[in-house]
């Protein structure tokens, strides 16, 4: 039986700036890339690219925050996530209706329910569950989790220079760690062309959708990690109807040092 995993990092306002997709198909291991985006600007051209590249069972990780109630402040699961982990710097921004008036995160997901998709996320009955779903996601504390970090990679923020550090390191634990962990994500062609540029080329609107790429491409080893895992080694942080973030619990094995 096929099957997709896909990572989504949605962009803050996303039918303005870039998206990055990632797409990998299931193998006796784990999965490998098939799949990397590249021009999405629009919530529907996201849709549509999920759309095209899904198969029956399809499990979609999303970056974004997919259920919003509160008018202000932040969602209780962003709060969660902040005392969990912002002693390793991998805080939760702030989500609320102000920020998002009407064409937030949540449009994609009515977009996805049209072409099949569930948001109705069941931890406990998450593992191997067939179908197509999806759910949220937050980058920074699952790497810290997963990659045993005492703190982030730091490649969102700072001087052109520290980002592609940053970068430059985030790759290097998805091409060396996750092939070699239970599940495995082999790179694939994406991923090795994606290694192989050049990071001393990209800077302003490349250099973001370069790493809105890598942000995908470990994305979509979240939706795998879930599907192989379920509540054995995640947790949900908040609840299904005020707001949640699936967050791994154990890292991988074998660990490997990155150089």
């Amino acid at each position: 039986m096929t099957r997709t995993f896909i990572g989504v990092d949605l962009a803050w306002q996303g039918n303005k700036n870039h998206s990055g997709v990632a797409v990998a198909m299931g193998t006796a291991a784990g999965a490998a890339l098939t799949h990397v985006s590249s021009g999405l600007t629009s919530f529907e051209a996201v849709a549509e690219f999920i759309d095209a590249h899904s198969t029956e069972n399809t499990v979609v990780a999303i970056d974004a925050p997919l259920v919003i109630t509160n008018p202000t402040g932040r969602r209780r699961c962003e709060s969660l996530v902040s005392k969990k982990f912002g002693a390793r710097h991998a805080g939760a921004h702030s989500t609320n209706l102000n920020l998002y008036p009407g064409d937030g995160p949540p449009v994609l997901v009515e977009m996805l329910a049209h072409r099949g998709f569930e948001h109705d996320l069941d931890l406990d009955r998450a593992r191997k569950h067939d179908g197509r779903w999806i759910f949220e996601v937050y980058p920074h504390p699952a790497q810290v989790v997963l990659f045993a970090l005492p703190k982030i990679i730091r490649y969102k923020k700072g001087k052109v220079a520290e980002k592609r550090d940053g970068l430059s390191t985030l790759r290097r634990y998805l091409a060396e760690v996750l092939p070699d962990a239970t599940p495995a994500l082999d790179l694939g062609e994406p991923g090795a062309k994606l290694l192989r540029q050049d990071l001393a080329e990209l800077r302003g609107d490349r250099l973001k959708w370069y790493e809105d790429r890598l942000d995908a491409w470990f994305c979509s080893y979240l939706a795998l990690y879930l599907w192989w895992w379920g509540a054995e080694r995640n947790e949900m942080l908040g609840n299904a109807l005020d707001g949640y973030i699936i967050v791994p619990t154990t890292p991988l094995v074998p660990t490997k040092t990155v150089m």
